[in-house]
């Protein structure tokens, strides 16, 4: 078994590939705090258990944009597993050229995506993945496969948050009631919130898709769109700018990772 952890700004997610060859995975996800951390090992184990046969853990592979709790589930895996955890960094894919500055500060996430988009997707394209976390990223892989850059805007429940933060008299939204009923033209605060929210996050991810497109000086249909992360789907159902939603696309992305360099 492979145990692939993302570390979010928000949630950690737990993948765990029975097969690290076969991309059949069974989840747990986890809110992104120290309390938490104890429960990863645990978790794991009573999945184990529950399979119900004997099963060998071969690597632990992390993708992590929280710093802090690395040391903590490193300790975790080494004490409670009896594993050494990979951590992501463009080094354990050498093939792949990131044209990023300084190359310390680009997203172990954003890496996992490009693995995963270059094996999984069409290589005769660009690809742009955007992935729907507590930030809106958006990444562009070349025809070659290589990380070519991107945007980043704050996440829905990040704008949700601020404006009700900073504004006394706006109340933060439930993300979940969002949907396309939601009209463009609120007649109330809480409907003019909703429509900024639903409305402008599709017409972002639309613009944005549009002006990289043209930016690259190619036609759309030289590109191969993949969304991911939290609100892909919800983006999704009322647009048709996506080829493909991928909701473990990082996780998917870090098995390829380990594959690559455990077999190297």
């Amino acid at each position: 078994m492979l145990i692939a952890i993302d570390i979010g700004n928000s949630k950690i997610k737990v993948g765990l590939f029975e097969d690290y060859l076969k991309d059949n995975i069974k989840i747990i996800s986890f809110d992104s705090d120290l309390k938490n951390i104890n429960n990863i090992s645990k978790s794991i184990n009573e999945y184990i258990s529950e399979l119900n046969k004997d099963i060998k853990i071969i690597g632990c592979i992390i993708s992590s944009v929280v710093p802090d709790l690395n040391d903590e589930i490193i300790i975790q895996m080494k004490n409670e597993l009896d594993i050494e955890p990979i951590i992501v960094d463009p080094n354990l894919v050498p093939e792949i050229n990131f044209d990023y500055e300084p190359l310390s500060d680009l997203g172990a996430d954003r890496i996992a995506d490009c693995i995963a988009v270059n094996y999984l997707y069409p290589n005769n394209k660009f690809k742009i993945v955007v992935d729907f976390g507590t930030a809106t990223v958006f990444e562009v892989i070349s025809k070659k496969g290589d990380f070519i850059g991107g945007s980043i805007f704050p996440g829905l429940e990040v704008a949700s948050k601020a404006l009700s933060d900073n504004a006394s008299l706006l109340k933060n939204i439930d993300l979940k009631n969002l949907s396309s009923t939601n009209k463009i033209i609120g007649n109330s605060t809480d409907e003019s919130l909703k429509s900024s929210l639903f409305w402008g996050y599709i017409s972002l991810t639309e613009g944005i898709i549009k002006r990289i497109i043209d930016e690259l000086e190619v036609q759309k249909e030289d590109v191969f769109v993949v969304g991911t992360g939290g609100f892909a789907n919800l983006i999704d159902n009322h647009t048709s700018i996506f080829d493909n939603i991928e909701p473990n696309l990082t996780l998917k992305g870090l098995r390829l990772i380990f594959k690559i360099n455990y077999e190297r």
